[in-house]
Parts: structure tokens; C-alpha cells; sequence
């Protein structure tokens, strides 16, 4: 299971999310539209793993989770931006592991064929020794 998954599981249950719409980024089905309650979409940009030198032979993922926050054409950049900062403080406090080491976010923009205000988060991680096997 991938962290941006972890993540989301978590959300689903955190009173932080209770104003927010939690999804993951291949959920199946179709969203309900118009947004009604911002969609928080979870999801992993890159993952790949390495054997490092001199390691013992386990595997060291590096993953990115990403989180795009998406509200309706009626509010406005603001709002977006508002969202944005108080889903990605209620992530940084459910990392019970502490595997978050660094945030940024891209520029609030409006994407005309959905209709929506979106704003894409990045969470770098810190790496994961795997077991080898």
C-alpha cells in the first residue's frame, strides 16, 4: 500500500476531512459534480526502487504523494488556497511516522473543461527500507 493510500484511509476518518470530499486519484466511479465539498485527491507521483550501495541487500523506495485539492468554479483562488493549506496541515498531522520531510505547493489555478479551481500539493517523503527479497 502506498502512502498517498495510507493517507487517504486516514482521512476518510479524521474529523479534519469532515468538510472536504477524500478521494483517491484512480478511484473508479464518477464524482458527483457539481463539487458540493472540496475534492482532497490522493494519489502518487513517483515511486521507484534502488538498491543502495553498500546496503544489505534492501530496497529503499522513493515516493512522492501528491494531493490535489479542487473546488467549485463558484468560489474563487482564495478559497482554493484556503482549502489547500488546512487539508495539507490535517495530512502533516496524520503522519504518525514523521515520513513527511518536506511540502510545496503549485499556484492555484482555474481549469476551465472541469470547472474547477484546482491547486496540486507535493509531499516529499523520507525513504523506506524494504526487505529484500
Amino acid at each position: 500500500m502506498t502512502f498517498a493510500s495510507e493517507m487517504y484511509f486516514k482521512a476518510l476518518k479524521d474529523h479534519a476531512f469532515s468538510e472536504m470530499q477524500p478521494v483517491l486519484e484512480r478511484q473508479a466511479g464518477v464524482l458527483p459534480f457539481p463539487i458540493e465539498k472540496p475534492y482532497v485527491s490522493f494519489g502518487t507521483e513517483s515511486e521507484s526502487g534502488e538498491y543502495l550501495l553498500g546496503s544489505d541487500g534492501g530496497m529503499v523506495a522513493n515516493e512522492i504523494m501528491t494531493v490535489n485539492v479542487a473546488v467549485s468554479e463558484e468560489t474563487n483562488e482564495n478559497y482554493c488556497r484556503e482549502c489547500a493549506r488546512n487539508a495539507a496541515l490535517a495530512i502533516i498531522s496524520l503522519d504518525t511516522e514523521k515520513r513527511i520531510i518536506s511540502v510545496s505547493a503549485e499556484n492555484c489555478k482555474y481549469n476551465s473543461a472541469a470547472g474547477v479551481y484546482v491547486v496540486k500539493i507535493k509531499f516529499g517523503l523520507r525513504e523506506v527500507r524494504k526487505s529484500g527479497g
